[in-house]
This record gives structure tokens, sequence and C-alpha cells, in this order.
């Protein structure tokens, strides 16, 4: 039996561009990320583009809530951090992306595929390429002041 990690999530919004833009990444101090850098040199990048949005860019309140078992196909696989952790999930301009340090060994084409299998209906994206340094991660930190 694996037992799964309870991360909590930290949550912050500002505006960027003129529009809000909402993050979530979990309850771990950014300096504690440096000890999982070698662990997940690999960033998968999954965007997705929503279909109900007001006009800040938004999802729409009903059509968000829909979104609850996409939401944990794409984090729920990586709570026990054996592949991979959610580093961040971003709202922004009618888009939401999740952002996932990988081990390199993971398989994202067939983790991908079942996941668009399973919602077709959403519009998904995804750019897989190596971030050893997680400079993604640390310009978002730096840019936004995440502690």
């Amino acid at each position: 039996m694996i037992i799964q990690k309870q991360r909590t999530w930290l949550t912050a919004n500002t505006e960027h561009e003129g529009f809000p833009i909402y993050f979530r990444r979990p309850d771990v101090r950014v300096a504690e990320f440096e000890s999982l850098r070698p662990k997940y040199p690999v960033l998968l990048a999954v965007k997705h583009q929503l279909s109900q949005v007001k006009d800040n860019g938004l999802p729409e309140a009903d059509y968000n809530d829909t979104l609850a078992p996409l939401d944990a196909a794409l984090t729920d696989s990586f709570r026990d951090e054996t592949d991979g952790l959610v580093a961040l999930v971003e709202t922004f301009a009618g888009k939401r992306t999740y952002y996932v340090y990988l081990a390199s060994t993971f398989d994202t084409d067939n983790f991908m595929s079942g996941i668009a299998a399973r919602f077709p209906q959403e519009s998904l994206a995804w750019k897989r390429h190596d971030d050893p340094a997680w400079r993604l991660f640390n310009g978002y930190a730096t840019d936004f002041g995440f502690a």
C-alpha cells in the first residue's frame, strides 16, 4: 500500500498585464524545493484552455466546479512524490497551466494520453522539456514573491 502525502496548497492572486492571475502551489518552502531538483529534472507544462471564462479571463464559477475531476487527475497522480511534484498551478487569461517537475523516467506520453482520453471535452496541450535547475519555478518565485 502506498501512503499518499497530504500536501496542503498555498494560494495567491495578483494582477499581471491587467488581468487577475491566480496561483496554487504545494505548502513547501521554496528553499525546500532545492533538495527535490535532482530527483525531478524534467518539466511538464500542461495547458488547459478554459472554455467558459469571464471577461477578466477567470473561469466561470459553475464551469470551474466541473473541472475538479480533471484537476485531481493531473495533481493526485503526484501526491506520493514518486514520479514527480506539482510545483505550480496558474490560472490566467483563459488558461490554467499545471507545472509538474518529473523524474526523467516518467512516461509523459502515456500519462497525458490517458488524461486526454478521460477528458476529451477539454482542450489540453502539453510540453515536456529538461529544466534541472527549475528555472521556470524560480522565475515565478522571484517575480511573484514566493517564500
